[in-house]
């Protein structure tokens, strides 16, 4: 019998308990929270031998707490008279009432609310399986005590915020040896049906569990935060020395030249560039005029390279190998003053700027020397 219900048992709250974790908002209460106290009675029976007895009267005191929405135990006492249900030579016999105790706990799962918990309810149906020490009160049966197991429901209806109407109905089963000495069956059983109220004690409500942190994981996410923190202190002394180094470049404009040394800028003024080759005019031999050709490349020179403003050097020259020093000399002057009034009369250049001399180009060949050179002095 004992094996019997503790198998019975444990499948019982097996199945209660994977019901509630399929409930996807699985809640729990505080620990001082979700106590009543059941005060209630009824009716006792008594079935043996496939006959029922007639009813007597029973009371019911319980007092539990609640888990989670769905889980919860209560302790309690179940008595206090049953009658005969058959009238065998036993001390059982007829209508003869004996006294009828039990001392019990059950483990109780409210249906309603395993998917969803709902605290203002009207109708909670509750099933609940029962374990108890069940005994004889009768001076005669003193010292028959036997375990009983058994199953019942309770159908709860809520009348107020704290209270409610319980109607239980429920069934134990013992040895029959342990009540009759003479019997075909093996077992005894003991319907009850009770009416009572409930009272809710203390604050009512469940919650989400705090979900814990594995210790490895915080510490390796304390690791991570102060290697993150450590980079972050690296990156901003970074960031402090390159705005130092960035000040250096704070006052400096763009398209200007600077000179870098020791850690300093130093302007550097860049002159405007002027033309460092001399342009060349060629001339034919023995003339102290420009051709066509040679007019047009004077024309942009004067429009192009040199500036009006600008002080300028004309030399006019000759070739050695070609007539007499004397000669060279008067056509070299002559060549330089051509180019000069060519620059002054045609492109309004300033003849007070403007110098000339002449001059003598040896050469191995002798155009190289019949030539005009203009520069900027």
């Amino acid at each position: 019998m004992k094996k019997i219900f503790v198998i019975f048992a444990a499948a019982a709250l097996a199945f209660s308990a994977n019901a509630q974790e399929a409930n996807k908002n699985l809640l729990i209460g505080p620990g001082n929270g979700n106590w009543f106290v059941e005060l209630g009675g009824g009716v006792n029976f008594t079935y043996d031998e496939g006959k029922f007895s007639k009813a007597a009267p029973a009371i019911e005191v319980n007092f539990g707490k609640w888990f989670t929405p769905a889980i919860g135990f209560r302790a309690g006492y179940h008595g206090f008279k049953g009658l005969a249900a058959v009238n065998p030579e036993s001390w059982i016999s007829g209508n003869k009432a004996f006294g009828f105790n039990m001392a019990h706990l059950d483990a109780m799962w409210n249906i309603a609310n395993t998917s969803s918990y709902k605290l203002t309810r009207f109708w909670n149906p509750i099933l609940y399986v029962r374990g108890g020490w069940l005994f004889p009160t009768t001076e005669k049966e003193k010292g028959r005590q036997a375990v009983a197991g058994g199953l019942g429901l309770a159908n709860q209806f809520r009348l107020g915020n704290r209270v409610s109407l319980s109607l239980d109905v429920s069934a134990v089963v013992t040895a029959e040896r342990e009540f009759r000495t003479v019997g075909m069956r093996r077992y005894v059983s003991f319907p009850t049906a009770t009416g009572g109220l409930v009272f809710d004690l203390g604050p009512r409500g469940f919650n989400a569990p705090a979900k814990g942190l594995d210790p490895a994981l915080l510490a390796a996410a304390q690791d991570k935060l102060a290697a993150a923190e450590k980079r972050a202190q690296q990156a901003d002394a970074t960031i402090v020395g390159l705005n130092r180094e960035l000040a250096k470049y704070n006052d400096l404009v763009n398209g200007k030249v600077y000179e870098y040394q020791n850690g300093n800028f130093t302007e550097t003024v860049v002159k405007e560039s002027t033309a460092m080759v001399p342009e060349i005019l060629y001339f034919d031999l023995g003339k102290a005029t420009l051709t066509g050709r040679e007019l047009a490349r004077l024309e942009y020179y004067a429009e192009n390279t040199f500036k009006k403003d600008q002080k300028l050097l004309v030399t006019g020259c000759a070739d050695l190998g070609t007539g007499t020093k004397e000669a060279n000399d008067r056509l070299s002057k002559q060549r330089a003053e051509f180019v000069k009034n060519v620059l002054v009369n045609q492109f309004g250049y300033n003849a007070a700027n403007i110098e000339t001399k002449a001059d003598v180009m040896p050469g191995d060949a002798p155009i190289k020397g019949r030539i005009v050179t203009i520069e900027v002095q």
